[in-house]
């Protein structure tokens, strides 16, 4: 359960890191909107804190066995 919530914190940190840049990328010259990026970052950090309260439930341990 908690290499599930490494995966979640892994994916969350590129999306909030990510967010501008490829959103500039896709706008083009008409300029970044501002909603847009606030709720991909929100979706970004949401997935952050669902990762870290999967690790914290499963006492913050790694099962090296369940990742092979």
């Amino acid at each position: 359960m908690s290499a599930i919530g490494w995966i979640l914190i892994i994916i969350g940190a590129l999306i909030n890191f990510l967010a501008k840049p490829v959103l500039q990328k896709a706008s083009g010259e008409q300029g970044l909107d501002e909603k847009t990026l606030y709720t991909v970052k929100t979706v970004g950090m949401l997935l952050v804190i669902a990762g870290a309260s999967m690790i914290f439930v499963a006492g913050g341990k790694v099962d090296v066995r369940a990742i092979r």
